[in-house]
């Protein structure tokens, strides 16, 4: 256990009396709080990050084995401990599980990720039957027909295929279509010109040819033909929407018929790669139409041998990490060393384990189990709503939206439902056919069954009561479609939600968390849709400007963060979580006063007052550092900010804050009038 770092008497009295002249706790001085992270060289009301955090961060160096090091992380791991513990269990049981069963399913997946033996053997063979039949295509369309074949296996295509709401019609399902094939994250690692990019990209056309001279390509050959695929990669990405337009319901939303779907790209052999996948559909949602219109006159002048080459390429990069040790090597050294800056691969079981997402369900069923106590859902139900209550306030209470507004946020308010912990019904995989042999194929068998089973969803009605999420897993989701938040068990944990901790620290922990996603419903892009889920406006044009008008605000707040050395946070792309984490803390802070109303306010807590410990409690979940790749990753990727702009970003906004740690107008910490974004 850390010794606790005591603050200066007089910082801490002068803390304390900002709210509170009540006697000191003389109990537990962390009460869910370590004060050991806490480091009084940075004042509270300049850098509230470092304040709460360089304690920690001095004490918790990053792993070699990891990118960023962290309280998400750390929970993260210790998760990832117990269900490694399950999976010890079912390897180890004395009699079989029955067939299809949970325990059957996961136990067996795991035992053949584990097999090393087995898989040095193999090598590249339980993808080489995929390989050779692609030497042998002689046209687009074939081409395509094993494309989208190969897709239902896990291999990446240029096309994207997958069913879910329509937004439109948020209780029924419908086929989406859109953008895909590209093997590094995201068209800007192909666009992007400046140093680190260009060196990025090299390193990216040495790993396809290493690969490919792996699995048997002379070297000219195999460089020859990384430059040749690298080329069409980049020919796909030049038409890719950007995240930040991904983001855009409106802009991704185009529903159409096959026939003008076909007259919009007629180049694509549709037919061919729809009855591939044992659809046939007559409406689809196209989700980048420029996209789709390049391919449309691009495909029939492709050339065959790039195909080839390319294919094989996605082939072998979408089941490397299921390979042989130098396949799973070559991975690292690109996709982790290189771009997130990993120093060391993670153990076996771990890489294993991480892999089964697949059966994130089953795995979650047989964790809460075992390890989530059914009072703690109890718990975080009374605390949605009483962040629900203050939400209710605070939409009464702006100022800037009118009241025919109003009245339309607070029915989707109303309407909002939630899920906590786990499902009510577990899903029945019985049929799914899973062995103790063979790791890829088993891979191969878990991604057809899924795409089945997302296809047979098509033009079907929404199961509103489905999770796509695993009660296991460290995260939380807002629905829009269904218009539901939605929290795991396995976030129901340190330092996000303590039993034992005092209330002030969980509403500012778990209670943020809860305010973040309700937020997600009237962020940017979540305020597009309605109390029923539907994409369909519910503002008078005058409240949506004055809307728009303060979101552009956190936009250059956040635009204006230097994360590395000329490198800032993407203030357009982290917009709605930026929203979110405000107006989360927000109501965090005012859900706990609702909670104590008619209650005798606690004493302070090492000499932070209630009020405070709702700050600390949300800035201590934020307690990360990261390599610089992983950073410089997060910035191109992530529609999240990095750890410390998630503390001062939204504190910086918050009035609350400022009164409660004495920030006057002027410091780092108290925004302008002219900057400041109250929001929610």
């Amino acid at each position: 256990m850390k010794t606790n770092r005591l603050l200066p008497i007089g910082l801490l009295a002068a803390l304390a009396a900002c709210k509170s002249e009540s006697k000191v706790d003389t109990g537990d001085p962390n009460r869910g709080f370590e004060l050991a992270s806490i480091d009084s060289s940075y004042a509270p009301c300049n850098d509230f990050f470092h304040f709460s955090a360089q304690g920690w961060l001095d004490a918790n160096p990053i792993p070699e084995t990891e990118t960023s090091w962290g309280r998400f992380s750390i929970l993260g791991r210790e998760n990832e401990k117990r269900v490694r513990a399950i999976f010890d269990e079912l390897v180890n049981a004395e009699e079989p599980f029955a067939q299809g069963s949970d325990e059957q399913l996961v136990g067996d997946l795991y035992v053949s990720g584990m097999d090393s033996l087995q898989i040095e053997e193999a090598k590249f063979a339980p993808v080489q039957g995929m390989v050779n039949e692609m030497a042998h295509v002689t046209s687009v369309d074939e081409w395509f027909k094993l494309a989208s074949q190969y897709q239902n296996l896990g291999v990446t295509m240029p096309i994207s295929a997958r069913v879910s709401s329509d937004d439109k019609n948020a209780g029924m399902n419908i086929l989406h279509i859109g953008q895909s094939g590209l093997g590094m994250p995201d068209r800007q690692y192909y666009v992007a010109e400046d140093s680190m990019s260009l060196f990025i990209q090299q390193k990216y056309r040495e790993h396809i040819a290493s690969m490919l001279h792996s699995l048997g390509a002379t070297e000219d050959l195999a460089k020859a033909s990384a430059d040749d695929i690298y080329a069409f990669e980049k020919s796909l990405a030049m038409y890719h929407l950007t995240r930040e337009e991904r983001r855009d319901p409106d802009t991704t939303y185009n529903k159409m018929s096959m026939e003008e779907l076909k007259a919009l790209a007629p180049g694509v052999p549709f037919d061919t790669y729809f009855e591939a996948k044992g659809i046939k559909p007559e409406v689809v949602i196209v989700t980048s139409i420029a996209y789709i219109d390049y391919l449309g006159s691009a495909v029939q002048n492709w050339d065959l041998k790039t195909l080839e080459a390319y294919s094989v390429w996605q082939i072998i990069n979408s089941y490397a990490s299921t390979l042989h040790h130098e396949a799973v090597m070559a991975d690292f050294n690109f996709f982790e060393k290189t771009l997130q800056g990993r120093q060391k691969m993670q153990p076996r079981w771990r890489r294993v384990q991480n892999s089964m997402r697949g059966l994130q369900e089953q795995i979650g069923h047989l964790y809460v189990d075992r390890y989530f106590p059914a009072e703690h859902k109890a718990r975080i139900e009374g605390m949605v709503e009483d962040l629900r209550s203050a939400f209710r306030v605070r939409i009464n209470n702006l100022e800037w939206m009118s009241g025919e507004t109003k009245e339309k946020a607070l029915e989707k308010l109303e309407a909002f439902t939630y899920k906590i912990g786990y499902p009510d019904e577990w899903k029945d995989w019985s049929d799914l056919a899973i062995s103790r042999e063979g790791y890829t194929q088993n891979m191969m068998t878990l991604s057809q069954y899924m795409t089945n089973e997302n296809l047979a969803k098509m033009d079907q009605p929404v199961d509103r009561g489905e999770w796509y999420m695993g009660a296991h897993i460290v995260n939380a989701y807002y629905n829009p479609n269904n218009n539901e938040v939605v929290f795991p068990a396995g976030i129901l944990q340190p330092p996000f939600f303590m039993p034992d901790a005092d209330d002030a620290i969980n509403y500012g922990a778990i209670g943020g968390v809860i305010g973040h996603e309700f937020t997600h419903g009237f962020d940017d892009q979540g305020s597009k849709y309605d109390k029923d889920g539907n994409l369909n406006s519910w503002w008078t044009d005058e409240d949506r400007a004055r809307f728009e008008e303060l979101t552009q605000r956190v936009v250059a707040q956040y635009d204006g963060y230097e994360a590395l050395p000329g490198e800032y946070v993407n203030g357009g792309l982290t917009l709605g979580e930026n929203i979110a984490d405000l107006g989360g803390l927000t109501l965090a802070y005012h859900a706990y006063l609702l909670h104590m109303e008619g209650e005798e306010r606690p004493a302070p807590i090492g000499g932070f007052t209630d009020g405070q410990r709702v700050f600390l409690g949300w800035a201590q979940v934020w307690q990360v550092d990261y390599r610089e790749e992983a950073l410089r990753y997060r910035l191109n990727n992530d529609v999240h900010s990095p750890g410390m702009f998630r503390v001062i970003g939204p504190m910086s906004n918050i009035p609350e804050f400022w009164e409660e740690f004495g920030c006057g107008e002027g410091e780092e910490m108290h925004l302008p009038e002219d900057e400041h974004a109250l929001i929610w």
